[in-house]
């Protein structure tokens, strides 16, 4: 038996299976933009690395400043359990609408107590990188969703604290879903469409032999990223990381003498944001 979990429900063959997709397919989409997403609960999770080496840093991340945390909040080209594949492109249109106005907090609470960036600080990047820059070994690169903070702007001490002492973490996107497309593996003629689809964007994704055990995927070509993304015990995607550049060995820390660590209230500046 085969089990959808998208249908809850158990096929006997792969094609009874695909019948049934394609016969919802609009069904399920509908749902899948419906939701709001935490990536962190569908499976693929990307793991936190830091690294206080500033040439290493500067090397992933093309133009990073110093003192400054990067905390990789999604990547694409990575099928997840809900047999999702963010593909490269997916975060553009929402970067540019949503920079100056995305929370980093803990383990997706919007509470004030759990904000470890405030929104005027967090400054969002797209940028493409190399999946071993996140700790994986798939060949070739993926986009990755990118938080770029001052340390001097971290307000959670906890948050801070893990950072410095390295601890393994990870990082979430609460998101919800604009352009999706099913990718089907079959030569039936019925799913001319969706074989396209699969044959276009299988060999882009790193871990391809799990979908090549599914047989079908849904393609997602737009996602906007909602209200925040977070600092997890585990994540959905465990090719997330947390890197940062600083210029000494010395632990990071807020050096903002006006306002300590654990303040919470959110002071107004003027901030240039520098797409990297």
């Amino acid at each position: 038996m085969i089990k959808c979990p998208e249908l809850n429900k158990e096929f006997t063959t792969k094609e009874d299976l695909f019948k049934a997709l394609k016969e919802n397919a609009d069904k399920i989409i509908s749902l899948k933009k419906a939701n709001i997403f935490k990536s962190h609960e569908k499976g693929a999770g990307i793991s936190t690395k830091f690294s206080k080496d500033a040439t290493a840093i500067k090397g992933m991340i093309e133009g990073a400043k110093s003192n400054h945390i990067y905390a990789v909040i999604n990547t694409t080209k990575y099928f997840d359990s809900h047999s999702d594949v963010h593909f490269d492109g997916i975060w553009n249109k929402s970067a540019g609408e949503q920079n100056g106005n995305i929370f980093y907090v803990a383990d997706h609470s919007l509470k004030i107590d759990d904000v470890i960036a405030w929104k005027n600080d967090v400054n969002i990047i797209v940028k493409e990188i190399d999946w071993s820059a996140v700790g994986k070994d798939y060949p070739g690169k993926t986009q990755a969703l990118i938080f770029e903070i001052p340390t001097n702007k971290i307000m959670h001490s906890k948050a801070l604290e893990i950072i410095n002492s390295e601890k393994d973490v990870q990082n979430s996107v609460r998101m919800q879903y604009v352009q999706i497309k099913l990718a089907v593996n079959s030569t039936d003629p019925d799913y001319k469409e969706e074989k396209a689809t699969y044959d276009a964007l299988i060999n882009s994704i790193a871990n391809k032999e799990d979908v090549e055990k599914n047989s079908y995927f849904w393609a997602i070509n737009e996602a906007k990223i909602y209200k925040e993304g977070s600092m997890v015990i585990f994540g959905s995607n465990d090719a997330t990381s947390i890197e940062s550049v600083k210029d000494t060995n010395q632990p990071l820390q807020n050096t903002d003498s006006n306002e300590p660590l654990e303040n919470t209230q959110n002071k107004t500046e003027s901030k240039k944001r520098i797409q990297l």
